[in-house]
């Protein structure tokens, strides 16, 4: 019998059965045992060696072990067993094979027969208690529903690949699987909103998520260049607006460099012992330096080539020049903050020997999460089924360590069927029921955040229900600046990355705002924030300083390398962290570490803000105690999305070539076009999957902006607003917070929810 495992994580209450193929599968299986679920993984009898099981070590890695014959009465009954007892039920059923297609035959003809007599419509039910969480390449709806898909395919129909590579060559296909590592995050974080809702409705819901859809949010930084008429493409490691800019070799690697200010490009002028630059008439403007940025690229990387790149990288440290060594996956291990923040572990493979590395939790919650162990298959089988055959109308008895939530109504029987997908639903409730409230309905969270890391789990946090409340300060968040504006000034990449938020504009070097937000956060569960390190703690708002006062709130943070690291104060940007990482180092083209077009370390830093809040609601409401204090880094997240390349990356399968129309991806035998990011717009799947929609404003404005890239089909999410002009006043949060004190708050309110 396995040792029984200490739990003490957020999710101990809860009990995954892994059942789908795909890799997102396993990485979602994965980050719900680090959060201290129970995670039983279903094992075919005959071991497989492709997706997910291309690295069964990885894949089973902190979960039971459980290998399950569907051809026998007894693997029917006991997987019929485990589907009855689990809280969240995660499938791939668009590569699930035959398991798949005899759940189709078994569900057509009972609902043949259930529709004989017209008493039942013909339509797919409810779980009465499981959130069975399918995670497929398009999703179940559109014209591509079903079809099967690669993370290849989805990059290259999805216009990811379009945006990643050299502008003068072909597409480029991204070197580690991320958007099934983000489909991955979205997917627990809906099945956590999804039992939230359980708790409020008292039933459980099936959850979609395409990686098609993730795939066409992580576009968000693209999108308004052909929404005002201009190109969207790759542009390699360089920026499309600023310079310098780029990856430059140095003697033994390569440097990240990111200095486009006035300022920081006179700083890089003065640490590379040539300060005339600064008043050259090539470089002395931001418009004159990307006018020039060949020349600029030639003179940063004359000066990086000569040297050691820790030499580089010290010498733009001290002058605060955002910079990086762009590390290979096979030294993440020895990168000095991800071994503090004990983010690249090592187990022992059982049956072989083989020392494998494993991934660390990028949600850190005041301790490391315990160290995993690989179980053997099957390894679990007694214990497993010894806690969930006892099963009954007041809830499932837990595995070790995992006490039960609050209960839900638990079924009379179990179903005999056990084919995947079937018995993922036992019992099932009418589809037609009135809908509950949104999964976080009652949740106020407010979002101290620029750029895109916080705005987006803000934006997410919104779609599912919860009161967000955006405090700015007086200039705004600085993405209301970005370009491309429209005509009267506003940003079309703030309105994307800001919708289903209400808005207070504070500054918090006056005291009369200081005490409004208190009273704020007084009122909230949930403070997030994405600012410099030390930034709120030297106005009064720090981690220890809120949580003294609030001990309820769930405190989260979020920046480049995290508050427990080597690099305090050292400034962060999507393409550093991507260098740091080892996502740089997945994808090289012509021998050049390339980053990924999409700012994935931006949005991984959201994702995982995201997940970690609806963790630590989940365990703050199941049971009790103060809320959590996260603290997470872009840099800890994106480690993460490389891990399924850390012990030995397959050979690839698909690559994109030269067609005779434009790049196409050849992949078993077949071509597909490359699409660019213009016609992903026009796409029919993108419309019926509702993923570009238009949404007013409460100043009577209206905006183009992405839809949510999950789905709760018992509980909708969707897109209701976007965030007004700054300052527009919000007469609920006037009235709120006005009745407050002796005088009213001056600062400016504005809301759009």
């Amino acid at each position: 019998m396995a040792e029984a495992l200490e739990n003490s994580g957020l999710l101990r209450h809860v009990l995954v059965v892994e059942v789908g193929a795909r890799t997102a599968v396993a990485a979602c299986g994965g980050l719900l045992a680090q959060l201290g679920a129970e995670v039983v993984l279903v094992e075919p009898t005959r071991p497989r060696t492709d997706h997910k099981w291309t690295d069964r070590a990885v894949t089973a890695a902190g979960k039971r072990s459980v290998v399950i014959d569907h051809g026998t009465p007894s693997g029917r009954k006991t997987y019929a067993e485990l589907m009855h007892a689990a809280d969240i039920v995660l499938l791939s059923s668009d590569l699930d094979g035959d398991a798949e297609r005899n759940r189709q035959r078994t569900t057509a003809l009972r609902e043949e027969a259930e529709s004989a007599d017209g008493s039942h419509p013909r339509r797919s039910k409810r779980p009465e208690r499981q959130i069975v969480c399918d995670i497929t390449a398009f999703g179940h709806s559109g014209p591509l529903a079903g079809v099967s898909g690669s993370e290849a395919l989805v990059e290259a129909v999805s216009g990811v690949a379009e945006t990643t590579g050299r502008r003068d060559g072909l597409p480029v296909l991204l070197g580690a699987p991320l958007l099934e590592m983000e489909a991955a995050v979205y997917a627990a974080s809906a099945a956590i909103a999804a039992l939230r809702a359980r708790r409020l409705s008292g039933f459980g819901q099936r959850v979609d998520i395409a990686l098609y859809d993730v795939a066409v949010n992580a576009l968000a930084a693209f999108l308004p260049l052909p929404f005002t008429g201009r190109v969207a493409t790759r542009n390699g490691n360089r920026h499309p607006t600023l310079s310098p800019w780029n990856t430059y070799p140095a003697h033994d690697g390569w440097v990240v460099i990111c200095a486009p200010t006035d300022d920081q490009w006179a700083r890089l002028c003065t640490v590379m012992g040539r300060p005339e630059l600064v008043h050259d008439d090539l470089f002395a403007t931001t418009t004159r330096r990307m006018e020039n940025v060949d020349a600029i690229d030639e003179v940063v990387g004359a000066w990086t080539a000569g040297r050691p790149v820790q030499e580089c990288v010290d010498a733009l440290t001290r002058a605060v020049v955002p910079s990086g060594p762009v590390v290979p996956v096979d030294e993440l291990a020895d990168e000095p903050n991800l071994r503090h923040r004990s983010m690249v572990r090592t187990a022992i493979e059982p049956g072989t020997g083989r020392r494998v590395l494993l991934p660390g939790c990028p949600v850190r919650w005041g301790s490391d999460a315990p160290h995993q162990r690989i179980p053997a298959r099957d390894a679990d089988r007694e214990q497993v089924l010894s806690r969930v055959v006892n099963h009954g109308r007041n809830g499932i008895r837990p595995l070790p360590g995992a006490p039960v939530a609050a209960p839900v109504p638990a079924p009379a029987a179990a179903p005999g069927s056990g084919h995947p997908g079937e018995s993922a639903s036992p019992e099932t409730s009418p589809p037609d029921t009135p809908p509950p409230t949104r999964p976080l309905e009652g949740i106020r969270v407010v979002e101290i955040g620029m750029n895109t890391v916080g705005p987006l789990a803000g934006k997410q946090l919104g779609a599912l229900g919860a009161d967000v409340i955006k405090v700015e300060p007086p200039r705004g968040d600085s993405n209301r600046h970005n370009a491309p504006l429209r005509p009267d000034g506003q940003s079309y990449v703030f309105a994307l990355l800001n919708t289903d938020k209400r808005g207070l504009v504070l500054d918090l070097r006056e005291e009369h705002d200081r005490k409004v937000l208190w009273d704020l956060l007084a009122s909230a569960d949930v403070l997030i924030e994405n600012l410099k390190p030390g930034s709120l703690e030297r106005l009064g708002f720090g981690p220890a300083q809120v949580k003294s006062t609030l001990p309820h709130l769930v405190y989260c943070s979020i920046n480049g390398f995290g508050h427990h690291t080597v690099y305090p104060g050292r400034p962060a940007l999507d393409t550093v962290v991507q260098a740091m990482s080892g996502v740089m180092n997945t994808t090289l083209v012509d021998g050049v570490p390339t980053k990924a077009g999409i700012s994935v370390s931006d949005q991984l830093g959201g994702l995982f803000g995201l997940l970690g809040v609806l963790a630590a609601v989940e365990q703050r409401e199941t049971h009790g105690g103060p809320g959590a204090t996260l603290d997470l880094a872009m840099q800890d997240g994106s480690a993460w999305a490389t891990h399924r390349n850390w012990n030995g990356t397959p050979a690839p399968q698909a690559a994109i070539v030269a067609g005779s129309t434009g790049p196409v991806l050849a992949e078993n035998g077949g071509h597909t076009p490359v699409a660019t990011v213009d016609e992903v717009l026009a796409q029919e799947q993108t419309f019926a999957r509702g993923l570009i929609v238009e949404r007013p404003t409460s100043d009577g404005d209206r905006w183009t902006v992405l839809g949510p890239p999950f789905r709760l089909e018992s509980t909708p999410t969707d897109v209701h607003s976007v965030m007004p002009r700054l300052g527009f006043p919000d007469p609920g949060l006037t009235v709120e917070f006005g009745a407050r004190g002796d005088t009213a708050p001056t600062a400016l309110v504005s809301r759009e929810r």
